[in-house]
C-alpha cells in the first residue's frame, strides 16, 4: 500500500501541472479532441515521468542537504570523458522514444530539427535539475540523449513511411505549443513538487 501512495505522489507531481494546462485549455478553444489524441499525449507524460525518475533529477528540496546549493565539482563540459559505452548506451535508449513519439503526437515534430532541439532542451532541464542533488552533470549525457532523440525520429519515419502514416490528423493539439508546454510543466512540477522526504 506504501507503495501505491509514493507511485501515486511521484507521478501526480508531473501529472497534476499538466491536467490543470489541460483544463484551462480546452474552456479556450472549440477544437474537438480526440480520445486518440489523449492516448497519446498521456503516453507520453508517462514517459517523461519514467525518464525523470530514471535520471534521478534533483528538487528543490533537496538544496538544504549540502553545504552549497550547487557543486561544480561533477559538472563535466569536455566531450567523451565518460567511462564504458554502456553509460553512452544507456543515455541514447533512454531518448529513443521521445524522439518517436513528438512526431508521432505532433505534426510540428515531423521535421529533424524540431526533434533534435526539443530533445536537446529536454536532456539540458534534466541536467541543470541535476546541480540541486550535487548529481554528475555530463554533457556526453546531453549529447548522447540528443542522438538518442534523433534515432527515436528516424524511428518513427521508417514507420511512418512503412504504414504510410504521415498525414496529419484533425485533432491535433491543444496549442501550438502543446509539446513543449507540457515538458516545462512536468520538469517545473517534479522539481518544485516532488519531496523525497516523504518517501521516507
Amino acid at each position: 500500500m506504501k507503495a501505491i501512495l509514493h507511485f501515486l505522489y511521484s507521478i501526480s507531481c508531473v501529472m497534476v501541472p499538466c491536467l490543470i494546462y489541460q483544463r484551462l485549455s480546452l474552456k479556450k478553444t472549440e477544437v474537438s479532441i480526440s480520445k486518440k489524441h489523449w492516448l497519446w499525449v498521456y503516453v507520453f507524460l508517462i514517459y517523461i515521468y519514467l525518464a525523470l525518475r530514471a535520471t534521478g533529477t534533483g528538487s528543490i528540496w533537496d538544496i538544504g542537504e549540502y553545504e552549497s546549493i550547487s557543486s561544480t565539482a561533477g559538472i563535466n563540459l569536455i566531450p567523451f570523458q565518460s567511462k564504458g559505452y554502456a553509460a553512452y548506451l544507456l543515455n541514447v535508449i533512454l531518448f529513443v522514444p521521445f524522439g518517436f513519439l513528438l512526431p508521432r503526437i505532433w505534426t510540428r515534430f515531423r521535421n529533424i530539427g524540431n526533434v533534435i532541439g526539443m530533445g536537446a532542451g529536454f536532456s539540458l532541464a534534466i541536467e541543470l535539475c541535476q546541480l540541486s542533488n550535487h548529481r554528475s552533470t555530463d554533457i556526453d549525457d546531453l549529447s548522447m540523449n540528443t542522438l538518442g532523440a534523433f534515432i527515436g525520429y528516424c524511428i518513427w519515419l521508417g514507420f511512418s513511411k512503412w504504414f504510410n502514416s504521415k498525414k496529419p490528423g484533425q485533432y491535433e493539439k491543444l496549442s501550438e505549443y502543446e509539446a513543449e508546454i507540457y515538458v516545462i510543466l512536468a520538469v517545473l512540477g517534479d522539481f518544485f513538487l516532488f519531496n523525497w522526504r516523504l518517501l521516507i
